[in-house]
Formats: C-alpha cells, sequence, structure tokens
C-alpha cells in the first residue's frame, strides 16, 4: 500500500483559490509519506499525523526547530501539536472528533439555535448569558427566545464555568430568563423548556428595506458563510433591486466566517459591476517558500476573482459594514477585498483579526490494490484544522493582527439589545445617518446604561472557531 495522505479539503479558511475545479482525482492530492511501516501506538500514529503535515504545509514551518520534534517520543497528541504551533496562531487546532467539528463548519448540528455572550453575577458566584441572536426556525425561536433574552438558569441550578457548555450540549434545557431593568436583571415569571434539534443554521438571519426619504437601504443580517446561503443570498439582493434599493448595510456584526466561495459571490454582489465585468483581483494568497515556489513553478494562480453576478449585482460605490469582535476570516476578506474598489464604511467595533486561511485534514491512506482511500482506524476520528496562507487584498493588505479598526466607532449595548434591523440600534441608526445626512435620533447608548463586561475567562460564544473560510477544492500534488 502506498503511504499518502488524503487532504479533506471540504472545509477551510478562504482555501485553494487557485484551483479551477474539484476532483477527487489522487492525481490532484497533496503526497505525504508519513504512516509507520511497523505497528505502532494510537498516540505515535497521531503525532506523526500531526508533524507530517505541520512540516509540509503549514504557514508558519519555518519557525519550527525540526531537528528537535520526535514523534517517536509519543507524547500526548494535544500536547505536541500545541508545542509545534506559532505564537500568534490562535486558529489552528486538533481535534478527537472530526465528525462533530465538520457539522460546526458545516452549519448543521444538534443545537437549541442562539448565540450567547456570558456576563458574571456580581453577587453570586454564577454566570449568565445574553442572547445575541437566535436562528430561524430553531428550538430558541419557537420557545419564543429573543436577542437580548438573559438567560439565569438553568435546570433549576444558576450557571457556573463548569457547566455554561451545557446551555449548548445538552439535550434539553429548562431555562429561567430575566431581562435588564435600569440596569438591573429582574427575573421573569415563566420559565422556558426546549429540545434541541439538528439543524442548518440559515445565517441569513434578516433583511428589509428601510425607507427614509429618497433612500431606499437594504439591510442584511447574515452569520456565517454557507453555500447552502448562496441561492438565498440572491433572492435577497434579487428583492432588494426589484424594490429600488441604493444603499446597502451588511450587518456581520457575529459574523465569524465560511466557505470562500460564499464570501466571493457575496463580495462581487456588492461590488461596482465594473470590477465584477472586469474579473478584478478579490483577494490573494501567499503560503509557505514550499508551496509559493511550486505555484510559481507550475504557473498556478494564487489569485480569487470576482465572479459573475451580474443579475443580482448592486453596483454599489460605497457599502456599510456593521462589525464587531466577533467579525472574523471570510468578513474580514469581504471588508478588505471590497475595499480596494469602493468606500467600504465600517460602524461598530474592531474586527476579530484572522487574516489567514487554513484546511481541515483528515488521515487516510490510499490503498493502490483497490484504488480507494482507506481511513487510518486506529486515527480515523482524529484531524487537524492547520492554517496554511495568509490573505491580502489587491493593495497588499494583510496581516491585520489587531483586527480592522471601525471607521466610525459605535460600542454594542449588550444591555439593550434591539432586534436586527430596528432603527434604535445604535450600530444601524449611526449607519442610516450616513445615508441620510440626518442626525441618529432615539437610541439609547451604551453611556446610558449599565456598562456590560463580558466574562473573558471562558468562551463567549459557541463557535470554538472563530475566524473561518471554507472551501471544497483539492490542493496539488507537491514534488518535493
Amino acid at each position: 500500500m502506498k503511504k499518502e495522505l488524503k487532504w479533506f479539503v471540504f472545509f477551510s479558511s478562504i482555501l485553494l483559490l487557485f484551483c479551477t475545479a474539484c476532483s477527487d482525482d489522487k492525481e490532484n492530492d497533496l503526497i505525504v509519506d508519513w504512516l509507520p511501516e511497523e505497528p505502532v501506538s494510537e498516540t505515535r500514529l497521531v503525532d506523526e499525523f500531526i508533524a507530517a503535515y505541520v512540516q509540509d504545509a503549514y504557514l508558519w514551518t519555518s519557525t519550527i526547530a525540526w531537528s528537535s520534534v520526535h514523534p517517536e517520543e509519543e507524547i500526548e497528541p494535544f500536547e505536541f501539536f500545541d508545542k509545534l504551533k506559532y505564537t500568534e496562531d490562535k486558529w489552528s487546532m486538533l481535534t478527537d472528533d472530526m465528525t462533530e467539528l465538520a457539522g460546526e463548519f458545516e452549519g448543521v448540528s444538534t443545537t437549541f439555535g442562539y448565540q450567547l455572550i456570558f456576563g458574571r453575577i456580581s453577587n453570586l458566584d454564577a454566570l449568565y448569558g445574553i442572547i445575541l441572536y437566535v436562528y430561524p426556525d430553531s428550538p430558541a425561536e419557537k420557545a419564543g427566545l429573543k436577542r437580548g433574552t438573559c438567560i439565569v438558569t438553568k435546570d433549576f441550578g444558576y450557571i457556573t464555568e463548569d457547566n455554561y457548555g451545557e446551555l449548548y450540549t445538552a439535550p434539553s434545557l429548562l431555562l429561567g430568563t430575566a431581562s435588564y431593568d435600569d440596569g438591573n436583571l429582574v427575573m421573569d415569571s415563566t420559565m422556558v423548556y426546549m429540545f434541541a434539534e439538528t439543524m442548518y443554521e440559515d445565517p441569513v438571519n434578516t433583511y428589509k428595506v428601510i425607507e427614509k426619504g429618497a433612500n431606499k437601504i437594504g439591510y442584511l443580517c447574515y452569520t456565517d458563510y454557507m453555500i447552502e446561503s448562496e441561492i438565498r443570498l440572491q433572492e435577497v439582493f434579487s428583492e432588494f433591486k426589484l424594490q429600488g434599493v441604493t444603499d446597502v448595510v451588511l450587518d456581520l456584526r457575529y459574523n465569524s466566517g465560511g466557505y470562500a466561495q460564499t464570501a466571493r459571490i457575496l463580495s462581487s454582489i456588492l461590488a461596482p459591476a465594473s470590477v465584477v465585468k472586469g474579473k478584478d483581483i478579490f483577494i490573494s494568497q501567499e503560503w509557505n517558500d514550499a508551496y509559493m515556489s511550486y505555484f510559481k513553478k507550475n504557473k498556478i494562480e494564487t489569485n480569487e476573482y470576482f465572479t459573475d453576478t451580474l443579475a443580482v449585482n448592486m453596483d454599489l460605490s460605497r457599502l456599510f459594514v456593521l462589525t464587531s469582535e466577533y467579525t472574523a476570516s471570510a468578513s474580514e476578506s469581504t471588508i478588505i477585498g471590497l475595499d480596494p474598489y469602493m468606500d467600504v464604511i465600517r460602524i461598530g467595533n474592531t474586527t476579530h483579526g484572522k487574516y489567514c486561511g487554513g484546511v481541515l485534514l483528515s488521515p487516510e491512506v490510499w490503498d493502490e490494490s483497490t484504488e480507494e482511500w482507506v481511513a487510518v482506524e486506529e486515527i480515523d476520528n482524529w484531524g487537524l484544522y492547520l492554517m496554511v496562507y495568509r490573505f491580502a487584498n489587491k493593495n497588499g493588505i494583510t496581516s491585520f493582527t489587531g483586527g480592522l479598526e471601525p471607521d466610525v466607532l459605535v460600542e454594542e449595548d449588550y444591555v439593550n439589545l434591539y432586534p436586527f434591523g430596528d432603527e434604535r440600534d445604535p450600530l444601524l441608526a449611526e449607519a442610516i445617518s450616513r445615508i441620510t445626512g440626518e442626525p441618529v435620533v432615539g437610541t439609547r447608548s451604551a453611556k446610558s446604561s449599565r456598562k456590560f463586561q463580558p466574562e473573558r475567562s471562558i468562551s463567549t460564544m459557541k463557535k470554538a472557531l472563530d475566524g473561518k473560510m471554507i472551501d471544497t477544492r483539492p490542493l496539488p500534488k507537491l514534488n518535493k
């Protein structure tokens, strides 16, 4: 059996933009001779798998002292991987449950269908959650939970650092909810009971047309770049065009990324028509030295270009984008990719700062006798999410490690959250004011209420992968 490892590339962070088509042909796969000939332990197998691909394709492989890396020493895999990671790499990760991780990337999971941010109750050793949003047709929406609802208890007990994860993973929940009154939490009189469901979390959360005088403003809250949402996006913008929308407000406050293809399509819908017709550069990539040499030698593109969306193209000269610290990766590529061609006005807070793309890898070997890919059974549910390149826009803007700062700083007021598309929302109100030239009125700013302090000691949102872009196309064979 020839020892090869298949790149499982159905997920990544704006990956493989140079490829022209998807294929299962093994000649399009990257060949890495990694599997030991002799029987070895599961730990050794995982460590060998990690070492082979970190050395081969990792963006920061040159920072690693490879003479001191010894997978045969059988170090616990998560510890082994953490020792190899570049100090500034906050995104690459190892998993021992590829199935669950794959589902999360696809937007399908067993879920209650909400996203939370957590705060601490000052007079108790307890946490509480604020619902940032609910997905359409989710158990949370069906139970009447809304953006801004506070969750104070679960199953008659307080929420703690030990059990808060059950708000996402439990099969069912009995929740005690509360709302803010003059900066204080006031318990609701009824409790909420719901069961988790396996569902696709539709990222086209809210859209509407807001009419202000001569201005027709198309507002879209978009929470994940998912391929399945592309038809919905085209339907939304077709409706915007039909209604004569003059400006667009794209709400990416809680969008941590998704498929590269979808980011390119959405950006092509929003871009000036001349840019789309000219197939100008949207994003380019820089891989490690070995890959860049290979691409140059084989004349392989490392650019991605705007694609034909002229049927629904908005032909905008400016775009208003609402941002926060959760705006990441594919969202950031949309912002910087469009920036050279139009006025992209960022309103809100500094983005996450995910400037690199990754690939999800799973261990398989090619069986020449059957001409099939075969999983390495001992470690078949392990996998890597590995950063393999940094991306840049046409003007070379990249490595924005501190995130993209807003043009207009407007703090999210978590104590007073309005529904998406509500004109009282301070971020949306600011965008409307910039479009119409009229002052912002009728909104509550964070300064006028109790300042919410997110609990930074725990993960504030369900998605562990803050900053992802995803692509389905295979890597080429790299002959080194």
